[in-house]
């Protein structure tokens, strides 16, 4: 690409950008005005309260946080992932097991957990949080793009650092053509890396503080753009095909092939042509003046940055965000001011002052200063006369009262804290009662929906998460040979060699471990292997209570409770307890639902033995 071309590019891109925040820019405001006011301490005064209530007590009792933790733990026992199964001819059930062990490997041996967690607290505090996937070089020191894995990485300060193209509006975002994520850099390391003076990203954007914001830092800016191409497509009688992209040209198997060998079969064979779009993602990564990193094809098809949402909702095409800080703020306002007022009282005196005139305590003065220290049993004073000697006013001629809580604030006080009650809420959302755990049996039995929103857009969020790795994980994993690490539901690793000889319709070809077609992805409590481990314990010390172990059913309780341990030092029993399983459940006449190919081993030898 010449120098016109990238110029043109980068101008594109930033205006691309420009509009983008323009129509965003007053909600992104609000939600990181939210976010430090659940997250900071000071936060909760700034703006007009900072100004009337200044030179007087600013005491920040923040329930916000509090609230907002609670959510975020009833959120992190469910556990939320994804179960990934086929949905078309060509995929089958072995591959929807195999894609499912894979991502489940990246979720775990990537920051899956941790920007899980990270979205969802910045969803539930400011309404918008966010997570990314990334393709990282299996070994950094020799990279190679055969050799690719995918990370799931969290992103901090979503609202103010994920800004996607105008006109996007689904809550997945898989609708948006651009979109850029933002860090913040130190200037001379990434000029140092680059090797080329930089200015920030952007240059000027309406009146966001996205410019430099310390001696040396500043932010640049990873862009996304989809880009939609057509290729042309060389279909043969016999089921071999050859995909035209530009000049680019490869077979049904993924190997290159020359202009003169595509010209040297279509004199001798007839060919369907069909003209097919295609959709990748181009990914660059710019300071406000240049690309650090050009344009450049990545694996993906949607863009790679899923939002989760607090409280979404479009009205007249234009998006409403929220989230528990803007149903909180005002009582959380009224009761830090509450606060405020209760210490200016408790600041005051809370003893009555009697006042006397100079006449009357001008022989008992030393004795009214030290009252406090000496603690008299009573004090005297002088009574008031007139000039014929006629006494006028014996005691104090008034007594000052100690500041008293009045009705209004009590009031306030007391309806602050009502209020604060009702939007908290006493439960969260219930989720299907076919789930096993107990955190969820739990949830199930409260009676509160309030928060059925925010569980929702959560299972929304990794659910789309995983629907942008699917196609990723089939270009990078399995569009040549290579051995992957697998994880089983008991966190069982092993390796897989991908694209293995099978013989299929007849046909001997790279068919094995392939995970061609197209795949669904549902949500299920659980999913993470250590509390669906616990769960199929528990559930199997309950059978054993109802059935003998030496029955049938009692041998495969107690085989799935050795099975549902955890520990390196037990690992070998539950191996011969998970082939005890097969043998039996094959003696039965039973699916074993072989999950590894050591137990399809196995399996086989004991087919064997059971012919012989």
């Amino acid at each position: 690409m010449n120098n016109d071309k990238l110029h043109k590019k980068i101008q594109a891109n930033l205006l691309a950008f420009n509009r983008a925040v323009s129509g965003g820019y007053e909600s992104s405001r609000q939600m990181a005005d939210d976010l430090l006011f659940a997250k900071v301490t000071g936060e909760q005064w700034k703006g007009s309260d900072s100004k009337q209530w200044a030179n007087k007590p600013k005491p920040e009792n923040n329930k916000i946080a509090k609230h907002v933790n609670r959510l975020l733990g009833q959120f992190e026992r469910l556990e939320l992932n994804a179960k990934i199964s086929s949905a078309s001819i060509e995929a089958t059930d072995d591959d929807a097991e195999l894609m499912q062990s894979r991502w489940r490997n990246d979720f775990n041996m990537s920051d899956g957990v941790e920007a899980q967690q990270a979205a969802a607290d910045e969803a539930f505090t400011c309404g918008f949080g966010a997570f990314k996937i990334s393709a990282v070089y299996e070994d950094d020191e020799n990279p190679s793009d055969d050799l690719q894995n995918l990370s799931i990485d969290p992103i901090q300060s979503a609202c103010t650092s994920v800004v996607f193209s105008a006109g996007a509006i689904r809550k997945d975002k898989q609708d948006a053509t651009r979109a850029w994520h933002l860090i913040r850099v130190d200037r001379y390391d990434i000029e140092d890396q680059y090797d080329t003076n930089i200015s920030p990203f952007p240059q000027k954007v309406g009146l966001f503080d996205w410019q430099e914001t310390a001696n040396n830092d500043i932010y640049i800016a990873h862009s996304y753009e989809v880009i939609d191409k057509v290729v042309k497509e060389y279909r043969f009688e016999d089921g071999f095909t050859i995909t035209v992209d530009g000049r680019k040209r490869t077979d049904s198997l993924g190997e290159p092939v020359t202009k003169e060998e595509l010209d040297d079969l279509l004199e001798f064979s007839e060919a369907e042509v069909v003209k097919r779009k295609v959709k990748y993602v181009e990914y660059s990564l710019m300071s406000g003046d240049q690309y650090l990193i050009k344009p450049m094809k990545t694996s993906f098809k949607t863009i790679p940055i899923i939002p989760q949402y607090g409280y979404h909702n479009v009205i007249n095409g234009i998006e409403y965000i929220c989230g528990e800080v803007a149903r909180m703020r005002d009582p959380q306002r009224f009761e830090n001011m509450g606060m405020g007022a209760l210490m200016e009282l408790l600041a005051e005196s809370q003893t009555a002052t009697p006042e006397y005139t100079p006449e009357q305590i001008a022989r008992h003065g030393p004795a009214h200063s030290r009252k406090n220290i000496d603690k008299p049993s009573y004090l005297m004073s002088d009574p008031i006369t007139d000039a014929q000697g006629n006494i006028i006013q014996t005691g104090p001629i008034t007594v000052h009262q100690p500041a008293q809580v009045g009705s209004g604030l009590m009031a306030a006080l007391s309806y602050t804290q009502q209020a604060q009650a009702e939007a908290g809420g006493a439960g969260q959302s219930t989720v299907p009662s076919s789930v096993s755990g107990e955190a969820v049996r739990q949830v199930n039995e409260r009676q509160d929906d309030a928060f059925q929103p925010l569980m929702q857009n959560a299972m929304q969020a990794t659910k789309a998460l995983c629907k942008v790795w699917i196609p990723a994980a089939q270009a990078l994993y399995f569009s040549n040979q290579r051995s992957i690490r697998v994880e089983a539901p008991d966190g069982a690793i092993s390796q897989v060699e991908t694209l293995q000889n099978e013989e299929r319709n007849g046909i001997i070809g790279p068919f094995k471990n392939s995970a061609p077609g197209k795949y669904d992805v549902t949500i299920k409590a659980g999913e993470s292997h250590k509390s669906k481990k616990e769960a199929d314990r528990a559930d199997a010390v309950e059978i054993l209570k109802y059935t003998d172990s030496n029955t049938p059913e009692g041998k495969m309780a107690l085989s799935l409770a050795i099975q549902s341990t955890t520990g390196e030092g037990t690992a070998s029993i539950r191996k011969m307890s998970r082939w005890n399983d097969i043998k039996m459940m094959m003696t039965q006449g039973m699916d074993p639902n072989l999950k590894t190919d050591e137990e399809r081993q196995y399996a086989e030898q004991v087919a064997q033995q059971m012919q012989q």
